[in-house]
């Protein structure tokens, strides 16, 4: 068996695993455009941790061995919410590098609305850590919405069941804690202090949790218009009382949703940070990556650096040839302005795409 890839490490500990639930896909006409491979499309990850400049996007939270060896930065769970009373990204300007993805080929987008830090990009009315706390009510959604309708590009709406800032007393924050590949490493509270055993989370917390889940991922399907893709990210263990494909549907019809909802929807994204050796079988599917170098999927000091063309081009033909779609992340700086390296880069590799085969 392979060596397990640190991103099949985080998505045991999120809950995406493979459940056995039979694959279903949408019959809708008007999702069909997806399914034709194989299409670019623009990851964009942002929130409070892009303030810090050295601290992956909520993982940077974790109390990390490994990661700390080779140098990445991280905070405290406490130090990290903290960054949102300082969150003020007046660079957000995703109408300039949505229309320039666009111009070069691209055909959707998808944004993280909500990753496991908790941290709504929206006014949310569920929970109390969103934009409508801590920025007077900015919506960067909705901004970031508007921008791809006038690009031309299809919509994509990143969020994340798990949520860490919401269940913090019910987890650990050393990671990989009392696990079988770490079974020394204690469990650690948000100021990464060892704890004993984590409190079972009481039913009505539970509750508390799905309804306050449920609440956001139905604004997020209300106040926007059409939504093109829901790209979920982990699963609680239990997920009754969770809101289900049938109910997202329900809201929008001809929405496209990933495998990470409870195991079901109409696309793998299993392969992260990876590529397939084999077509994958019985199923539609996309790979997911940094289209910038190093530090994690959020910004970091290095994020200006982006992946050179051999290698774009070498994990983009191995996706068409298996019949996939291709999402190439970027990473938003703290005052929300995408590094000026991501224009020549993405021009350089989309042109090369065009030159080779003849379209994207």
């Amino acid at each position: 068996m392979a060596e397990k890839t640190e991103a099949m490490a985080q998505h045991e500990i999120i809950g995406y695993t493979k459940t056995g639930v039979p694959f279903s896909r949408t019959e809708n006409k008007d999702a069909k455009w997806f399914f034709e491979p194989t299409l670019l499309g623009l990851f964009i990850h942002f929130g409070i941790s892009a303030l810090h400049g050295d601290c992956d996007i909520s993982w940077g939270m974790m109390d990390n061995p490994e990661r700390r060896a080779k140098g990445n930065g991280y905070l405290t769970p406490r130090e990290y919410w903290a960054l949102a009373e300082k969150f003020d990204p007046k660079k957000w300007e995703p109408e300039r590098w949505l229309t320039y993805a666009a111009e070069c080929g691209l055909k959707y987008a998808v944004l993280t609305t909500r990753h496991h830090d908790g941290f709504a990009l929206w006014p949310s009315d569920a929970g109390d850590f969103s934009t409508k706390n801590y920025m007077h009510g900015r919506d960067l959604v909705g901004e970031y919405v508007d921008a791809c309708r006038k690009a031309g590009l299809r919509v994509g709406l990143y969020y994340s069941p798990p949520d860490w800032h919401f269940n913090q007393k019910y987890m650990s924050f050393m990671y990989g804690s009392r696990s079988e590949r770490f079974p020394d490493r204690p469990n650690k509270d948000i100021d990464h202090n060892p704890i004993g055993d984590l409190p079972e989370m009481p039913r009505e917390h539970y509750e508390k949790y799905a309804s306050y889940v449920n609440a956001q991922v139905r604004e997020l399907l209300t106040r926007y218009g059409k939504i093109d893709i829901l790209w979920f990210d982990g699963s609680p263990k239990d997920i009754s009382g969770m809101i289900t494909i049938d109910e997202i549907r329900a809201l929008q019809p001809s929405i496209v949703v990933n495998d990470r909802l409870w195991g079901v929807g109409d696309y793998s994204t299993e392969y992260e940070c990876r590529m397939p050796t084999e077509r994958p079988k019985d199923k539609y599917w996309e790979a997911c990556e940094c289209f910038h170098v190093g530090g994690g999927w959020s910004y970091v000091k290095n994020a200006d650096k982006f992946r050179p063309l051999d290698y774009m081009m070498n994990h983009y033909e191995t996706v068409r040839k298996f019949g996939g779609n291709y999402l190439i992340n970027i990473a938003p700086d703290g005052d929300g302005a995408v590094p000026e390296g991501f224009y020549p880069a993405l021009k350089e590799f989309t042109d090369k795409v065009k030159e080779v085969y003849g379209d994207i």
